[in-house]
């Protein structure tokens, strides 16, 4: 009798982390896609898109290192000053700690950020956080990639 319990106790412990598995791959495949939305929403000056999934105090330190908020932000694409022709996404690594997720990838953008030139590669890391049921970017920092 003891031998099932212990059995039963081993399967249940076993079917939990394949679940809690499959939940995280989940999740790490939403965010993924959140991320390339949030890319071509980049490209498409979607700014009601970029405002929904940007939290109230996100912060953005750019390639150039200037530093901007949220406003600074959606008011760039909303003036012209922010515009991308492209923004293509390689290399997304996600890790994801409960309510809070960590995005690093590389981006290869063609077009203007704040005013500035921002053709070229970049490193970025990205911080969404889990608010109300839905992932909001809170940080983006981003580094451009120098040629040798």
């Amino acid at each position: 009798m003891r031998r099932k319990c212990s059995a039963l106790v081993t399967t249940a412990f076993v079917l939990a982390a394949l679940i809690g598995s499959a939940r995280a791959q989940d999740v790490r495949e939403q965010l993924k896609k959140l991320e390339t939305d949030r890319a071509a929403a980049v490209v498409k000056g979607d700014v009601a898109t970029l405002d929904k999934q940007t939290s109230d105090d996100y912060v953005l330190i750019s390639m150039t290192g200037r530093m901007a908020d949220k406003s600074q932000m959606l008011d760039g694409f909303k003036s012209g000053q922010s515009k991308l022709t492209s923004n293509d996404l390689s290399d997304l690594k996600v890790r994801v700690y409960g309510d809070a997720a960590v995005v690093t990838g590389k981006a290869d953008v063609k077009g203007t950020l704040g005013g500035q030139d921002a053709t070229g590669q970049v490193l970025f890391t990205r911080v969404y956080v889990k608010k109300g049921g839905h992932w909001q970017s809170v940080s983006l920092q981003q580094t451009r990639i120098s040629n040798p």
